[in-house]
């Protein structure tokens, strides 16, 4: 273990993620991308930090967060327990329930054991390392650590606070968890307990009254029976919207946008960017696509779908599948509806994309397709919509501007209801979405942008974390 800090006075703050956020770039080491980290680099310049996450089987871990003064701790895990914590318990079991059953959520005793046994591990270490801290404050990230704030609060009387990255299902399907009671006395531990929405937080609420018979619900709180109250609130989380807009207008992505249109001249480009995961609804978005080109012949050679799909969990059959069902399907839209001697209409890239080129892509794309099954809360959509209003200026007036189609059942939906909005589920009902954002006018397409990227820059990443951590 690495990275306490020497005692301060001023107050400090404790972090718990699954992961600690930095990755090793050939020998060296670099802060990781994300909009966790981003977040949290003004504040950990101006308060002692310590971050603690899984050290990903390295023994030789910085003892600093690279260009701060926040302390890295590592929490070990042996290979067992990584497959059953993680790619069991969280991910087999927790990932799917908490996405409303898109996937089959599987439950097996040996990975809650697991569970319990690696969120002890992480519990130990913050309480460790928050003893060299003043009047420290525990910020609990996600999923995977849903029992750490009541290990906290066994060991402690300082402030922690959790924060929930993925939706919270309804109570009848949380209610299917065999370990439901312990996952929500977990959760309890906080002192405030964060969803993205004000329906996820209401699951929450509606679960703990209903599956907990020693709690009271007073509107945003639950009184426990001690009398300890708990603190409930929605706080969805988003971008750095001045970094995005920055590099947005940056030389490099201007060359490569242009390197773009001159690929892609002549053709409306919808774009999607996601994981390869199954709740992402990429199948579904390709079968819709394939859908307006059935149903709208002047549009052959008139549009493109560019899909990147970052890999994701290859080693899981699951996923495996999921792969080989997105290369048949674009396999034979691409077979269907590609004349002679013209371009493919799909463009599918199963790999992760510089961010230059990525802010390049957002750009080029007349509409952004974000259309998962399920999905917390999904930044694509907010980075999307900054970057287009960043280029807005240098438009003509007759340019318009690139559209959002969004689905009702992310957590961004919430905040962008300006997007076009569409059931993913309904694979008719998205291509007649696609068509109706395809043939907005102009001036439609620039209201509905800067609506749309005002209210994200208004509420950005560091708005969210001021108003996690305000005491």
């Amino acid at each position: 273990m690495s990275g306490t800090q020497p005692r301060s006075e001023e107050p400090g703050l404790v972090v718990l993620s699954n992961r600690l956020p930095v990755s090793r770039v050939g020998n060296k080491w670099q802060t990781s991308a994300g909009g966790l980290v981003t977040a949290l680099l003004p504040l950990v310049s101006t308060r002692p930090t310590s971050w603690v996450g899984w050290d990903g089987g390295s023994h030789k871990l910085p003892e600093k967060l690279p260009g701060t003064d926040a302390g890295l701790v590592g929490v070990g895990l042996s290979r067992a327990d990584v497959k059953a914590y993680y790619d069991g318990f969280s991910n087999a079991t927790l990932w799917p329930l908490f996405h409303d059953l898109v996937g089959t959520p599987e439950f097996q005793r040996s990975w809650w054991e697991a569970y319990q046994r690696v969120n002890r591990s992480f519990a130990e270490a913050a309480l460790k390392t928050g003893e060299e801290l003043s009047s420290p404050t525990y910020w609990v990230q996600d999923y995977q650590l849903m029992l750490v704030p009541q290990l906290l609060r066994a060991g402690t009387d300082a402030p922690v606070r959790y924060f929930l990255h993925i939706p919270f299902p309804a109570p009848e399907l949380f209610a299917r968890l065999p370990w439901r009671d312990q996952l929500l006395r977990g959760l309890l531990g906080a002192d405030t307990v964060s969803f993205h929405t004000e329906h996820y937080r209401r699951n929450f609420v509606r679960a703990c009254a209903l599956l907990l018979t020693d709690v009271t619900v007073r509107g945003r709180d639950i009184v426990l029976e001690d009398g300890r109250v708990v603190h409930t609130q929605a706080n969805p989380i988003s971008i750095d919207t001045t970094d995005f807009a920055e590099d947005a207008r940056s030389e490099e992505v201007t060359g490569r946008l242009q390197r773009l249109r001159r690929q892609f001249a002549g053709r409306r480009v919808l774009l999607g960017v996601d994981r390869l995961d199954y709740t992402k609804g990429i199948p579904e978005r390709l079968l819709a696509f394939e859908r307006l080109l059935e149903d709208r012949e002047d549009l052959h050679g008139r549009v493109c779908l560019v899909q990147i799909a970052v890999p994701s969990r290859g080693d899981v059959e699951e996923y495996q599948r999921l792969r080989d069902l997105v290369d048949q399907l674009v396999g034979r839209i691409n077979g269907r509806f590609t004349r002679p001697g013209e371009d493919v209409p799909v463009h599918y890239f199963h790999r992760g994309v510089a961010r230059e080129d990525l802010l390049a892509y957002y750009l080029l794309a007349d509409l952004m397709l974000v259309t998962p099954l399920k999905d917390g809360m999904n930044l694509v959509a907010k980075e999307f919509v900054t970057v287009q209003h960043a280029a807005l200026s240098a438009r003509s007036a007759t340019e318009g501007a690139g559209a959002l189609v969004l689905s009702e059942f992310t957590g961004a939906a919430d905040e962008m209801p300006q997007a076009y909005l569409c059931n993913p589920f309904d694979l008719d009902g998205v291509s007649a979405v696609m068509a109706t954002a395809l043939s907005a006018a102009p001036e439609e397409r620039r209201r509905r942008l800067d609506l749309l990227a005002r209210r994200v820059r208004r509420h950005d990443i560091h708005a969210w974390a001021e108003r996690e951590l305000d005491q």
